[in-house]
């Protein structure tokens, strides 16, 4: 019979806390103004960062890093686009900015 203070008999009792992307409500911001400042070549960079904090799936910063890969691809080939480009390379810095201020946000207590 295991002792009272086994820690395997009873670590589903134990609190977790999910893992957080921000320490302080000033890096929310700051890390989403990263894909503005940088026109979006380093949007993936929050997203790799809340991968590693086990915050979202691996798949997240795969998408934004394609999507900053795309733009830097277009960035340096420099071909012929239409309008239909910079309001792509907008759409993503939007989604982005929007996207890691959504990252932390509270939960509501449950009763």
């Amino acid at each position: 019979m295991p002792a009272p203070t086994d820690p395997a008999t009873n670590s589903h009792m134990t609190y977790a806390p999910r893992p957080r992307m921000f320490n302080a409500p000033w890096q929310c911001w700051a890390w989403a103004a990263l894909p503005l400042v940088s026109m979006s070549l380093l949007a993936f960079l929050p997203f790799v960062i809340a991968w590693r904090r086990d915050v979202v799936p691996p798949w997240v910063p795969g998408v934004y890093a394609f999507g900053s890969a795309i733009v830097l691809g277009f960035a340096v080939v420099k071909p012929d686009v239409n309008a239909l480009f910079p309001i792509a390379v907008w759409a993503l810095m939007i989604t982005a900015i929007v996207h890691v201020l959504l990252l932390d946000r509270p939960k509501g207590q449950a009763k």
